[in-house]
């Protein structure tokens, strides 16, 4: 008996230790560093740049089924990681313009998400790379209003056309 309550004691050490262990690494676990818009707006995209890295970011009161930006100041070189490429969305890209939709008729749902990480080659410096031209559509290829918040002037500097 003296047995099973040493093996009964070790049992729950060991997962307190585990527990411990646990919530040490996601308590340390680095969330992204990125600069959010000082922004009311509800449809609003930013860009977040980082060496070679640039993020984009999307909040969104709508459903989302496709994109497509332009962009001035980098050289798209390839889409690296985000809700697109996690969820399976198709997209395609040359160096100057990001396609991306869903064949299977997936959306990108309302709220916040790191749409993609794009790897690019900055023409200048980073603060300087913008989207020039934005176009999303929401469920049946409805139009949607959605503003590009620029840090380097604090303010939203584009609206998307429609």
């Amino acid at each position: 008996m003296n047995k099973n309550n040493n093996t009964n004691l070790i049992s729950i050490v060991s997962i307190l230790i585990l527990g411990i262990i646990t919530i040490g690494g996601i308590l340390n676990h680095e969330k992204p560093e990125f600069q959010r818009p000082n922004t009311l707006e509800n449809n609003i995209i930013w860009l977040d740049t980082n060496n070679n890295l640039l993020d984009i970011w999307i909040e969104s009161t709508n459903d989302i089924y496709g994109i497509q930006f332009e962009f001035d100041g980098v050289k798209l070189i390839n889409i690296d990681g985000g809700y697109l490429e996690l969820h399976g969305f198709n997209t395609s890209h040359n160096d100057k313009m990001i396609l991306a939709f869903s064949f299977e008729g997936k959306h990108i749902p309302k709220g916040e998400h790191l749409l993609c990480s794009l790897n690019v080659e900055y023409e200048n410096e980073p603060k300087e790379a913008k989207i020039s031209n934005m176009v999303l559509a929401g469920q049946g290829g409805s139009a949607l209003d959605f503003g590009f918040f620029d840090f380097s002037k604090n303010q939203t500097t584009l609206r998307s056309t429609y």
